[in-house]
C-alpha cells in the first residue's frame, strides 16, 4: 500500500507529463556559432590587427634589392635586364650599395654596382651610409674602396655618429686605424654625449679603446650624465678600467 506521501508525488508528475505532450517539446535555443565567414573568404587578415591586407606584386625593383641582398648576382643582372632601377631603394630608403655592403658584405659586388651607375654614398631612412655600415662590420676593403671613390668617411647619422664611432662600436682597431688616418676625430660625440672611447670601454672592447687611447682619446670626457669611459667601462676591460679617475 502506497503512502500518501508517494500519492501525492504521483498526482504532481502527472500535469508536468500532459503538459510536456501537448507543447510538442519546446523548441532548442538558438544556435551561438560563430557568424559565417562566406562574407571574409579569401580575405587575408594581417596577423593581430584584424584588418585587411592589400598584397601588392612583388615588383623588378624588389627582385633586384632582394638578390642583392642575398648576394645572388645572376637575379641581379636578369632583374637589371629586365628593367629594375639601379637607383631602387627598398623601405628604409637603403640603395643597392648600402645593402651590398651591409648584407652581401660583398667588395666585388659594391664595384660592379658602381660600375652600373649606383650611387655610393646615399645615406638610408637613419642618415648612415654604406661607409658607416662597412666600418661597423670590419669590412675594410669595402671601406678603402668607398673612401677611393670619394665617399664622405665624416658623415654622421641621425644619431650623429660617424664611421669611426661605429669601428669603435663593432671593435675595429683596423678600421678605427683607416679613418684616423683619413682624419677622423677620435673625440666626436654622439647626440648622446657619448665619445668612440666611453662606447668602446662600454661594451667592453679592450683592443678598440687601446687604439683610441694611444691615437689622442680624452679619457676625461663624459658623458650626458656625467659619466667617464672608466665609470661606463665593462668589467675586465683593462685599457678603461686602469684608467685614472678623473
Amino acid at each position: 500500500m502506497r503512502s500518501p506521501l508517494s500519492h501525492a508525488a504521483c498526482g504532481a508528475l502527472i500535469p508536468l507529463i500532459l503538459l510536456v505532450a501537448c507543447d510538442g517539446g519546446s523548441q532548442p535555443p538558438a544556435s551561438h556559432a560563430p557568424p559565417s565567414t562566406a562574407a571574409g573568404a579569401g580575405r587575408n587578415l594581417a596577423m593581430g590587427t584584424g584588418e585587411a591586407r592589400n598584397p601588392q606584386p612583388f615588383t623588378m625593383d624588389q627582385r633586384l634589392l632582394d638578390a642583392v641582398q642575398r648576394d645572388d648576382r645572376a637575379t641581379v643582372e636578369r632583374a637589371l635586364e629586365r628593367g629594375a632601377s639601379i637607383a631602387a631603394k627598398d623601405e628604409l630608403g637603403r640603395t643597392v650599395v648600402l645593402l651590398a655592403t651591409m648584407d652581401a658584405g660583398d667588395a666585388d659586388l659594391v664595384r660592379w654596382l658602381h660600375a652600373k651607375g649606383a650611387a655610393l654614398d646615399l645615406p638610408d631612412a637613419n642618415g648612415r651610409a654604406a661607409v658607416s655600415f662597412a666600418a661597423a662590420d670590419g669590412r675594410l676593403d669595402i671601406l678603402r674602396y668607398l673612401a677611393e671613390q670619394g665617399a664622405d668617411l665624416q658623415r654622421r647619422d641621425v644619431q650623429q655618429r660617424t664611421p669611426l664611432f661605429h669601428a669603435a662600436l663593432g671593435d675595429h682597431p683596423d678600421v678605427l686605424g683607416f679613418l684616423v688616418e683619413h682624419g677622423a676625430d677620435v673625440n666626436v660625440r654622439d647626440q648622446f654625449g657619448d665619445t668612440p672611447l666611453i662606447v668602446a670601454c662600454a661594451k667592453g672592447h679592450a683592443a678598440s679603446a687601446t687604439f683610441l687611447l694611444a691615437h689622442g682619446a680624452d679619457p676625461t670626457a663624459r658623458d650626458q650624465e656625467g659619466r667617464s669611459a672608466r665609470e661606463r667601462s665593462a668589467p675586465d676591460t683593462a685599457p678603461c678600467r686602469d684608467l685614472a679617475a678623473p
